[in-house]
């Protein structure tokens, strides 16, 4: 595998991760939702209020926690991202350049054979007349 395909496929792994992460958190964030309103319903039942306060409180601390740690995680995995973003971009400007070497390499191939078959012709046509004009 070349360079560049195995800085896309780190990426590709990267931006899994992260999206991996993301969901999480939109579960995290759909826990505490549903714990909002499994509160309300508690709270308006008028009974064992302190209980299901404690409860729902434990919950809310313990979902908290878990965003807190994940946005964590998430902030590295997007480092990780930009950071194999940055060298799949460095890596395609590196092929660019070389292609642009080859090319340009090729080209001065091409010219340098080219003087050398004008040089030929020129060195044919010369002993020609050399050799016509001396008989």
């Amino acid at each position: 595998m070349t360079l560049e395909k195995n800085r896309k496929a780190e990426l590709s792994e990267a931006q899994a991760e992260l999206r991996r992460l993301l969901e999480q958190e939109n579960g995290l964030n759909l826990a505490f939702e549903k714990n909002s309103v499994s509160l309300e319903r508690a709270l308006s039942q008028k009974r064992g209020v302190a209980e299901a306060l404690e409860r729902h409180d434990a919950y809310f601390r313990y979902l908290r926690d878990e965003k807190d740690a994940l946005k964590k995680k998430i902030l590295l995995a997007e480092k990780k991202r930009d950071k194999c973003m940055e060298l799949v971009i460095e890596s395609m400007k590196e092929v660019k350049i070389y292609e642009k070497l080859k090319d340009e390499q090729y080209r001065r191939y091409l010219l340098e054979v080219s003087m050398e078959e004008a040089k030929d012709i020129n060195d044919l046509v010369s002993f020609r007349e050399t050799a016509g004009g001396s008989n």
